[in-house]
């Protein structure tokens, strides 16, 4: 089992999370951190950490340029070691892949099409079906649209688009998360669902009746401010902050990919520019988010070989 720790945006609270979390896990041999020694001895100074330091610095591959940066201002030089990080990660072919936060506007002036880890790491492995997943204790909540304008998640709302985020789901908690027969709730666009809908929730009922024939366990449209409420495996939110606004409500939310060849989690705060370099953030997410990875790295191995054992059954 490999685990790949991306640097983020050293400008933010990346190194520092990574100095409070890393010399505390059980999981240390199987981590490699991608970053900069020089970048994380100088955090580890200023946050009165060099004992962390020494206990992870055999850890850390030397790969991302050494750049001078200030706390809490990101530049294109800081946004690149973020991405140069990202990348080496990429390379190494982890198993689990864990990233702190990075500054999405400093990498968008020379990435112009940058919108986010999740789209970034889709492109990367060529894949079409993916989606973000926020995680919180038992709650899982997809994303049907993510980094979107409110006025262009309308044109994504087709019964078909909605119909592959439900099977995607379904699919996501049998391999990632053990349920073996989930039982779905999907939200509304509009405020209390159908009464205030322009057509929009009715597709989304089409998709809900459709993956009901298709024998998936979905219920919905539920109007999003009580769905979280209700008990359900998984959950389907139309856009980014049906989601995110509980999710970020609780301590140690996760956001994770699901649809790649590898595990890819991270903690759901931003690189937290106001409190970057004072000692004074929380690593509790990141900790979690290196224990949520290992959970879903072995049951996706359980999983598989269930599967295995079944064709083996039926190939008898």
């Amino acid at each position: 089992m490999k685990i790949a720790i991306t640097l983020g945006d050293p400008a933010g609270i990346g190194p520092e999370i990574i100095l409070k979390s890393i010399p505390q896990s059980r999981y240390r041999k199987d981590i490699q951190i991608f970053g900069n020694k020089q970048i994380l001895k100088k955090t580890a100074l200023d946050i009165a950490g060099s004992d962390k330091y020494r206990i992870i610095s055999n850890m850390i591959c030397d790969c991302t340029d050494l750049v001078q940066f200030k706390y809490g201002n990101p530049t294109i030089k800081t946004g690149r070691v973020a991405m140069q990080s990202l990348d080496r990660a990429l390379d190494s072919k982890p198993d689990i892949l864990i990233t702190p936060p990075i500054v999405k506007d400093v990498i968008r002036q020379f990435i112009p099409e940058f919108t986010g880890h999740t789209e970034y790491l889709a492109g990367f492995f060529k894949t079409k079906e993916f989606a973000m997943i926020g995680v919180w204790r038992s709650k899982r909540i997809m994303l049907m649209t993510t980094h979107l304008p409110l006025r262009h998640v309308f044109k994504k709302i087709t019964p078909k688009a909605v119909l592959c985020k439900i099977i995607l789901l379904e699919r996501g908690l049998k391999q990632y998360f053990g349920v073996l027969h989930p039982h779905i709730g999907v939200s509304s666009l509009n405020p209390h669902a159908h009464e205030f809908s322009l057509g929009e929730d009715e597709k989304i009922e089409q998709a809900v009746k459709a993956a009901q024939k298709m024998h998936i366990n979905c219920h919905g449209p539920y109007p999003a401010d009580s769905l979280f409420n209700r008990k359900f495996d998984g959950f389907l939110s139309i856009f980014h902050d049906q989601a995110m606004i509980y999710l970020k409500s609780k301590k140690d939310g996760l956001n994770f990919t699901l649809g790649l060849p590898i595990i890819r989690l991270s903690p759901l705060y931003g690189a937290a520019l106001d409190i970057a370099g004072e000692n004074r953030a929380q690593a509790s997410g990141l900790f979690a988010a290196i224990r949520c990875g290992v959970r879903l790295y072995k049951n996706v191995r359980r999983y598989e070989r269930k599967c295995k054992n079944i064709g083996k059954q039926i190939h008898l």
